[in-house]
């Protein structure tokens, strides 16, 4: 669609209550991060520097891990980094395990599920009793592990595509086709009683193909577009692509209002969105370390 406008809102939403790890540091200070994607993702570059601001005032050692689940979805690759990741946990013995995201928490926090090893989760999608982390109430989980949730902010954004253009009627939401992106449309389906406009469809898509096909098909279909996410949408050959290559040549095909819940895709040339940061959800997390 021409004639765009950028409308970026940062906010953020807390989790469950913090157990309190208490106030350490020096050698006894240990860190493990354990990403559930790969290291160039702007979602966890924000997310890892908002935890080390969080924990600037702490003289700690850190090491990170990195799943690559966006580019490598296939379960059995995801059970294999999380082995490996298990197992330098208790080769390293860190202090605390920081996950970031789904894959890495529901199965290296889960693995750690109950142990003697405190465990921060943040940019969950999931409700946290999926994953058995909620033995008592949300104030009072009772178990080993906290964190903070991801909450998309899905209804504000159909809000403020209605102010801007307030003709649309009928949206469709669009996604890769993710354990995290079916995870978070789950949730935007519970939500969907709150909006302003008529969901025609949600679809999550594999290939580049499909999402070619499915965005031409709805401009007779729908009003607007809403993205989640784009991140393992594979070209002809099978490789991965990008959330900038799938979403310019989305803003240059399609005539329909769009927007997104995503810094980035936002900044590819979207309508406008009220976006996640990663920052916050990492600073959140550090204080739940601390």
């Amino acid at each position: 669609m021409p004639g765009r406008v950028a409308v970026l809102v940062a906010v953020l939403v807390l989790g469950l209550a913090s157990f309190g790890t208490g106030a350490w540091g020096g050698e006894n200070c240990r860190i493990f991060l354990v990403f559930s994607y790969h290291p160039s993702l702007p979602w966890h570059i924000n997310a890892k520097k908002g935890l080390l601001d969080a924990l600037r005032d702490m003289d700690c050692l850190y090491k990170s891990f990195y799943m690559d689940t966006k580019r490598h979805t296939e379960e059995p690759w995801i059970r294999k980094k999380a082995h490996e990741a298990l197992k330098e946990v208790k080769e390293w013995k860190p202090a605390v395990v920081v996950t970031f995201d789904d894959n890495a928490t529901r199965m290296v926090g889960g693995g750690l599920l109950g142990t003697s090893t405190p465990v921060v989760f943040l940019g969950v999608n999931a409700e946290p009793e999926r994953y058995g982390f909620v033995r008592g109430t949300r104030k009072r989980p009772g178990a080993n592990v906290t964190g903070v949730l991801e909450r998309h902010y899905f209804a504000q954004t159909f809000k403020l595509l209605k102010a801007l253009v307030p003709g649309i009627e009928k949206c469709a939401v669009l996604s890769d086709d993710s354990y995290t992106s079916r995870v978070a449309l789950d949730y935007c389906r519970s939500l969907e009683p709150s909006f302003p406009v008529k969901i025609v469809g949600y679809y999550t898509l594999r290939t580049f193909q499909e999402w070619q096909e499915r965005v031409l098909e709805l401009q007779s279909k729908a009003d607007c577009l809403l993205f989640y996410n784009a991140l393992t949408v594979r070209g002809p050959r099978g490789k991965v692509l990008s959330n900038e290559e799938v979403i310019h040549w989305t803003v240059k095909h399609s005539r329909l209002s769009d927007g997104g819940v995503w810094e980035a895709p936002v900044k590819c040339g979207l309508l406008g969105g009220v976006i996640l940061t990663g920052y916050y959800q990492g600073y959140y997390a550090g204080l739940k370390v601390k």
